[in-house]
């Protein structure tokens, strides 16, 4: 169908249609001749009639909608003048510190280079991608923090990227033509096995020998797999496996390790079986008498099988893990990780002397299992960490002190996942987790103690756990750490007061009451401050009005009135005049203003406070009183852990409440008869 063409005459009425509000008077009486208005004029193109009609556009609220930015305002600012960089006097003058100060700066660069790594290392744990960019833009500021910057840095270098294995093996080969040689400074390596297997654009798969032999410090090498981590699912990744050379090269290179991590995705299938490559492994002089801790991760019962051998009596001994591990007399820290092979009968025969055991998603460990171990090994043990093992429960506690009279940490973590994403079976394979009739005994040298996820009990033997840890305080001079998470399915009403008294009580045994430092005496200047304000409200001044006195702007720059204000009172005098929105006040005044009338009505009528305070419930005396730990974290519900939690963050729209000008002191203004805006 063609399109109908409409004439200039046509165009030209329909422009004269649109009507466009004058500026000021002086265009509107300008427009005098109506002729001159209704002349034809040409035909122009609808952009370049857009960009010369511009009227004043109407102010709109801002919502949160128009703060999301969008691709049209991005495309605006392409091409526009950059802004230019500060200058160091401006930039010295934007990060000055605005507190009360005396302006006397301690000489940080004075410290000696010992104490700075240290200070930079405890600084940045842990060390992640917001704290590593953090310790190179520390080792920027000056000369004398560049080198305990660095230091603290690559101690421990984290993988930015995945081209991160070649820079830092170019960056430690030329390490002797710069100043700082890199290569000295790296003691801990831990590498992504995606980061090995991925094929880098022109330089091919990675050798991880090429690089652990340029350090010569390196004691402690990890190769990390996702999969030996929560959830612990079989991932389609490429594999990745040791290189044959790369324990003899460090031997040859004279490297000397303490810490290592063996995987069983990553040792090639050989003849001789997994156990003898690591025992064979383990006589090169890099392992021989140095190796002090070992990660075991992924380790089947079919893929160690028991060989005979004979030994030095003319006897025979199985040749599997247990035995591999046990000739190890310098291992102190032993950790296994999804091994199935750690079941009855093996803990038992693993070093006895260990300080350190860690066991994460096994399976085939069992109370029974642990205790046995325990009886035979514990007296030397200062840590144990249980996470994430469905078939474990807390039976071994009634004779953990008798068992373990050396224990300073116990972890405990009852969330357990899934084998596959499409099924549920996240759920315990005990019957319970602590029977009524088990009661739990504590070494007196505990120091931590983290119990999350605590799940099919019930309330009587959650009782005996809270009450023995409160009867035993006397004993537990050590103790400075307290969390625990327990699940109890009980009914509300009980639960609530079961909340209430064992969470109280623990609080009161053992979280310490310590006063903090004043806050206000951090210079001359700011007790000086403190002391001016505390004279002015005759030594009553709130934390607000404190708060207000410190604020940079200072608190002179607000007018104290102890009477009412008149616009608050009678602001319609006439009952038929249309009512007048008062003046908007800043939030401030009328912070200050009520906290004056508070004070000056405390001051006039000292017994006023005492009149609502009613009947208070006794408080029960503890025989004990501990009050040396920092943290006591208690919770007490009825949830069901399950993989996933979901929040109430998860629930919540991305846009903003819109709501920025409510303020948190909103009661106290209408009590005193103020306006919220």
């Amino acid at each position: 169908m063609a399109t109908k063409r409409r004439s200039t005459r046509q165009a030209a009425g329909r422009k004269r249609s649109r009507y466009t509000e004058p500026d000021s008077e002086e265009d509107f009486e300008g427009s005098t001749d109506g002729e001159a208005d209704y002349a034809p004029e040409p035909v122009t193109p609808p952009q370049r009639e857009m960009k010369r009609r511009k009227t004043a556009q109407r102010p709109q609220r801002p919502s949160a909608r128009s703060a999301r930015p969008s691709t049209k305002k991005r495309a605006a600012v392409i091409g526009r003048q950059r802004k230019p960089r500060m200058t160091e006097k401006e930039k010295v003058e934007a990060y000055k510190f605005r507190g009360p100060t005396d302006g006397k700066i301690p000489k940080w660069a004075t410290l000696p280079v010992d104490i700075l790594r240290d200070i930079f290392i405890f600084a940045s744990q842990p060390l992640t991608g917001a704290n590593a960019t953090w310790l190179l833009r520390s080792a920027r500021t000056c000369r004398a923090f560049a080198a305990p910057a660095l230091e603290a840095y690559y101690e421990a270098p984290i993988p930015l990227s995945t081209q991160y294995p070649h820079d830092m093996l170019d960056l430690v080969r030329n390490s002797d033509k710069g100043v700082i040689r890199y290569n000295t400074k790296v003691t801990r390596l831990e590498v992504k096995m995606e980061n090995l297997s991925y094929t880098a654009h022109q330089r091919g798969l990675f050798d991880l020998t090429e690089l652990a032999v340029q350090l010569p410090r390196l004691q402690d090498l990890q190769v990390l797999n996702r999969i030996d981590v929560p959830p612990f699912r079989r991932l389609p990744l490429q594999q990745w496996h040791y290189p044959a050379d790369l324990f003899t090269s460090l031997s040859t290179a004279s490297i000397r390790l303490k810490t290592f991590r063996w995987s069983r995705d990553m040792i090639f299938p050989d003849e001789s079986g997994v156990c003898a490559y690591i025992a064979t492994q383990h006589n090169e002089k890099c392992f021989e008498g140095n190796i002090e801790k070992l990660v075991m991760c992924g380790f089947d019962v079919h893929d160690t099988p028991a060989i005979l051998m004979a030994n030095q009596d003319g006897g025979e001994d199985s040749l599997d893990l247990a035995w591999v591990l046990s000739n190890l007399s310098t291992l102190r820290s032993l950790a296994f990780s999804s091994c199935d092979v750690v079941r009855e009968g093996f803990l038992t025969r693993i070093p006895t002397a260990l300080e350190h055991l860690e066991i994460t998603n096994c399976f085939k460990v069992t109370s029974e299992v642990l205790e046995a171990y325990l009886l035979k090994s514990g007296a030397s043990l200062k840590s144990l960490t249980l996470l994430h093992n469905p078939c474990l429960s807390l039976s071994f506690l009634p004779n953990l002190k008798a068992n373990c009279p050396n224990l300073e940490s116990l972890t405990l973590d009852g969330h357990y996942y899934s084998e596959r994403v499409a099924i549920n079976d996240a759920q315990p394979e005990y019957e319970t987790l602590l029977s009524p009739s088990e009661v739990p005994t504590w070494p007196s040298t505990l120091r931590h103690l983290d119990l999350v996820s605590l799940q099919k009990w019930g309330a009587e033997a959650a009782v005996n756990l809270f009450r023995t840890l409160a009867d035993a305080a006397p004993e537990l001079p050590d103790l400075r750490y307290i969390h625990i998470e327990a699940h109890i399915d009980i009914p509300w009403r009980d639960r609530a007061s079961f909340r209430d008294e064992w969470i109280e009580r623990l609080r009161t045994v053992f979280f310490r009451r310590s006063v903090p430092p004043d806050p206000y005496h951090g210079s001359k200047k700011q007790w000086l401050a403190w002391k001016a304000v505390q004279k002015d409200y005759n030594g009553r001044a709130t934390p607000e009005v404190l708060g207000l006195a410190f604020h940079p702007r200072g608190i002179s720059h607000v007018e104290l009135s102890p009477h009412k204000d008149p616009r608050d009172t009678d602001v319609v005098s006439d009952p038929d005049a249309s009512p007048v929105k008062p003046a908007r006040r800043s939030t401030r005044v009328r912070l200050v203003r009520s906290l004056s009338q508070q004070a000056s009505v405390t001051s006039d009528d000292p017994g006023a406070e005492s009149e609502d305070i009613g009947p208070r419930s006794p408080v029960k005396l503890e025989p004990f009183v501990q009050a040396l730990c920092n943290t006591v974290d208690v919770r007490i519900d009825n949830q069901r852990p399950r993989e996933t939690t979901f929040t109430e963050r998860d629930f919540l729209d991305s846009e903003v409440s819109g709501d920025e000008d409510w303020s948190a002191n909103a009661d106290m203004e209408f009590e005193n008869g103020g306006y919220a805006w």
